[in-house]
């Protein structure tokens, strides 16, 4: 058998990570993605229809 040990770094690193809350940029940055990985590859929805939809349902206009 082997004698495996982890960073005690690399543990705190990880265990601090997943206790914080990632920038709302990220968040609307991985929303984007989402939808867009989920439309069909046929679709003619483009990056700027979701993030347009997507700032109409939170209540903002884009330019």
């Amino acid at each position: 058998m082997t004698d495996l040990r982890t960073d005690e770094r690399l543990l705190a690193a990880l265990q601090q990570s997943a206790t914080m809350t990632p920038p709302a940029d990220q968040i609307e940055r991985q929303r984007l993605s989402f939808v867009m990985g989920s439309l069909p590859m046929s679709s003619d929805v483009t990056r700027e229809d979701v993030r347009e939809l997507l700032d109409r349902q939170k209540g903002q206009q884009r330019g």
